[in-house]
Parts: C-alpha cells; structure tokens; sequence
C-alpha cells in the first residue's frame, strides 16, 4: 500500500522509486475477481411458455333447405313463400343468392305455351307470362342448388332411394321409372289415366334403377301435351 514506510524495508533503497510505484500501483488496482466460467455461460432462466391450444375452426352453417311443394316453394324456417309466378322473381334471387338465367319457352308440339323460363343450375322453373301462378312447372335435376338442399316435405329430393321414397308414403306412377308423392284431386278436369275419374296432381319422381334422378311438380294426369 501507499501507507508503508519504504524507509523500514532496507531493499528498497536500491530499487528505483519509479519501480516501486509501478509495483504499488499494480497491486492497488488488480481487478476485483470475476464469477466462475460455468456461471458466467449459464443463460438466464426464460419463463416457460405454457402450450396453448388452437382455437377450434367454425363449424360451416348449412345452407337453409329448399322445401318444394305443389302450390310454392320455402327456405326451411322462412316464413315467406316462394310462389311458382313471375311476380316473385326479385324474392327467388333473394333467396337463392343468384338471377336466374331467363329465356322464352319452347314450342311443344307446335304450341307456344307463353311462358317464361328461369334457370338455375340444378332448378327450372317454367312460368306463365301472365303471371299467374296456374299452369306453372318445376323441375328438379340436382340434390342441391346454388348451395342450398332441395326436398319435399317428406325430405325426398334427387338422390333419394325408392325404398326412401315409399316410406315417405310415394306410390306407383305411370311405370317402374316413376313415384308419385303428395297426390291430390284437381276438380274439373279428366284423367286421361283413369278414363272416367278426376285427374290428380302430384310430384313425379324419375327414377333410374332404384335412384330419384330428378323432380317434376305440379305434374298431373290429365295434360294431353
């Protein structure tokens, strides 16, 4: 240390003063010591991180049910029909999400039925000009359109089984290829089926083997076209 008397060490009278201090100097300012290696490389404790699960993914909504009938057609818990008639093309749009695509109908048999057709892929409608909703058809060719299932009441629609089909209380139609649902008397008119009796109305089910390949209503017996 500085404090020493140099006087009482008899060696350091030979020893340059300048030495001495450099030696003094060295001692008084040896670095302090420093923490082990080990611990100087251990890292820092890092807070744990607790595994957190993904958030499950939405289940999808299905689209609403289409539900045909004879006089309309319904979104499944809507309470507004959907009329077989020009007038309600803006409430079917709505509905379906899309326009129809829109072209005059044909001539069958060499007679023009004045009529409208409106086409979405998978639905026809064929509507009369005037309006009206007698005298239009429906038909039906795919299990779903523009998203939404298409069914009777019963729950029937294109891809049904015949045996679904008949427990839903279908009958025989015109040959094995057909199923008649929802069968009811139209009076005034004549079967041509059944000569003598009132025609009938109902949704035709096509079949090919055992599958309902697509829906036809209000078909009836009693058309001769």
């Amino acid at each position: 240390g500085y404090g020493r008397d140099v006087r009482r060490i008899p060696f350091l009278a030979t020893v340059p003063l300048a030495l001495v201090l450099s030696v003094g100097l060295s001692a008084c300012t040896s670095p302090t010591s420093t923490p082990t290696e080990s611990a100087a490389q251990t890292p820092a404790a890092t807070p744990s991180v607790s595994a957190t699960a993904p958030a499950a993914a939405p289940t999808p909504t299905s689209a609403a049910t289409l539900i045909v009938t004879l006089d309309d057609a319904t979104l499944q818990g809507g309470a507004t029909p959907l009329p077989y008639a020009r007038g309600a093309k803006d409430a079917w749009t709505a509905a379906l999400g899309s326009e129809p695509t829109e072209s005059p109908s044909e001539v069958v048999h060499g007679y023009d039925f004045q009529q409208t057709i409106w086409r979405w892929p998978g639905l026809q409608l064929n509507l009369p000009n005037d309006g009206s909703a007698n005298g239009s058809r429906v038909s039906v060719s795919a299990a779903t359109v523009a998203g939404h299932p298409v069914r009777t009441t019963q729950g029937i629609g294109v891809g049904s089984t015949r045996a679904e089909a008949l427990a839903a209380g279908a009958v025989d139609g015109f040959d094995s290829t057909e199923l008649r649902l929802d069968v009811r008397d139209a009076p005034g008119t004549n079967s041509l089926q059944r000569p003598g009796e009132v025609g009938r109305q109902f949704i035709s089910l096509i079949l090919e083997g055992d599958t309902v390949v697509s829906m036809h209503l209000p078909a009836d017996d009693f058309s001769d076209l």
